[in-house]
């Protein structure tokens, strides 16, 4: 399958499939999507983005493939391709994804070294996300060179 990078005039189409797969997406910052099609529609998508400009870490976010088309490795590779153009990326995912996670490059941050390997702008939203979240886990891939387990 053919890994699409999203142009600024795919973002409406993006967000659409978004809403119908019942995913509140929203670009956040200095964002870069990707997505796969399958017969001219969206099945499956990403986002990663820099807060500001000036920011070192990644974060990934919505990444997620129509319920018809999972476990086809679609996940994984838009995961990897992600990964391979950004670093160090960082995501957050409940705790049943560890497995995924770590399957594609990923370990589990400890919450001792949140404060530490998390830069502040990325703690501050994971804090917010877990209020609502209880299971929520943060990730960075491993293709940093400063790995954290």
């Amino acid at each position: 399958m053919k890994i699409i990078t999203a142009a600024k005039s795919d973002k409406k189409e993006l967000l659409r499939f978004y809403k119908a797969q019942q995913y509140s997406a929203s670009y956040i910052g200095y964002d870069q999507g990707y997505y796969v099609k399958k017969n001219h529609t969206i099945v499956a998508a990403v986002m990663v983005s820099k807060i500001a400009e000036h920011h070192q870490h990644y974060f990934l976010h919505a990444l997620v493939v129509d319920n018809k088309f999972q476990h086809q490795g679609i996940a994984s590779l838009l995961l990897n391709h992600a990964n391979e153009r950004h670093q160090p990326l960082v995501c957050f995912a409940n705790a049943p994804l560890e497995a995924f996670y770590t399957k594609n490059n990923f370990v589990k941050l400890l919450p001792s070294a949140f404060e530490t390997k998390l830069p502040p702008h990325l703690y501050l939203r994971f804090i917010a996300y877990k209020k609502k979240q209880s299971q929520l886990q943060v990730f960075i891939s491993t293709f940093d060179n400063d790995k954290t387990e």
